[in-house]
């Protein structure tokens, strides 16, 4: 499928794969050098720190000539928080982890920094925003003890009751660092069992620590959970994905995530996501995944391009247009109505409200207003 991209949105995309082809090389060259339409690096750099891609940017753009010392300073200095930042956040995930080891409690760590250095080869490529771990869901209790003793407290204000109800994971704050305590990986659209995540675990040797990894089949199902649930952005998401499938193409049994995929309601999202980064990356996708239609993808496709290039107002909203990629009218229907008219304690959730408040009924009664008034 052919997109009408400006030259700065396609050396963008271009420019954000992980070891581009030659062919994919000469185009960024042509681009680079065209006299006639000069490259605007300022718009560039401001839409890759938008999307968290200015690392891998600056690795593939520093072996081109005549770019703008400035410009390739600006995207250097990106790498190199993106390299610092993500070697805190790996040493204070192993860290927790043999917290967890040393107490007996099952532990997957995911994505972050671990996934620059293990899925890029390079611990700067992808920039780490906080530490995301499984644990098994009775394991919940123990789990908050030992952080506790790592040095971790739990953010306040949200009912704990609620938050397992209604969520998938609970926050914790260590001075500069926040931990995200998962127990399920899927939320709201779609569900799945909490064990489901731990069948076929694998495990990789990691900074002398044996690390549990999720399945190949459930990572990339879980990965494109997380795209979709934050409405096909940023860049660096959709560019993770892509990256994994390189890397894991020989070990993913493409069957077992179909049908994984179909049995938790989510063959439409994961098709279309595959299908638009085969054709933006050329990502090794299966065939018979391929083979696949998705209704209104070229239309998605396009609104996905847009929101990468221009920063979304009121992305919650875009989301109702998204939930139409749910596998059939039915899910669509009870999502929206979910959205409308959620149960008293996703309100609570939604608003920041304790457990006790009374405003919660004034909240519920103005939900179906707020939700196109509120700007997250």
């Amino acid at each position: 499928m052919n997109y009408n991209l400006s030259p700065e949105e396609k050396l963008l995309l271009s420019l954000s794969v992980l070891n581009p082809s030659a062919d994919v090389l000469r185009g960024i060259g042509a681009l680079l050098t065209d006299k006639i339409h000069p490259v605007d690096f300022d718009r560039i750099f401001e839409c890759a720190a938008m999307n968290e891609v200015a690392p891998v940017i600056y690795e593939n753009l520093r072996v081109f000539e005549n770019i703008p010392g400035e410009t390739i300073e600006r995207f250097r200095n990106a790498y190199l928080y993106s390299v610092r930042n993500n070697v805190l956040n790996a040493e204070e995930m192993i860290r927790v982890l043999r917290f967890f080891e040393k107490g007996g409690v099952d532990a997957i760590p995911l994505k972050g920094s671990l996934a620059s250095e293990i899925i890029f080869g390079n611990p700067g490529l992808y920039p780490a925003t906080d530490i995301d771990i499984l644990v098994k869901m009775e394991d919940l209790s123990k789990a908050e003890e030992i952080l506790a003793e790592a040095g971790y407290g739990k953010l306040e204000g949200l009912s704990e009751e609620d938050m397992l109800s209604n969520h998938y994971h609970f926050v914790y704050r260590k001075d500069n660092y926040f931990l995200e305590l998962h127990w399920n990986l899927v939320k709201r659209y779609f569900q799945s069992p909490p064990g489901f995540w731990w069948e076929e675990a694998g495990a990789v040797e990691y900074s002398g620590i044996r690390l549990n990894t999720l399945s190949p089949e459930r990572y990339l199902l879980y990965a494109i959970f997380r795209l979709f649930d934050h409405g096909f952005s940023p860049l660096k998401f959709i560019i993770f994905i892509s990256e994994f499938i390189r890397k894991y193409t020989n070990e993913i049994d493409w069957d077992k995530f179909l049908r994984f995929s179909r049995t938790y309601r989510m063959e439409r999202v994961t098709v279309f996501t595959l299908t638009l980064l085969h054709e933006l990356f050329g990502a090794p996708v299966h065939g018979d995944i391929l083979s696949i239609h998705v209704r209104g993808h070229e239309y998605f496709s396009r609104r996905i391009l847009e929101g990468i290039f221009v920063k979304t107002e009121r992305p919650h909203l875009i989301m109702f247009l998204y939930t139409l990629l749910l596998d059939s009218p039915a899910d669509f229907a009870k999502v929206t109505a979910r959205r409308f008219f959620p149960g008293m304690g996703e309100i609570r959730l939604r608003y920041g409200l304790p457990s006790n408040s009374k405003k919660v009924y004034a909240y519920y009664l103005m939900n179906p207003i707020l939700v196109f008034l509120k700007k997250r």
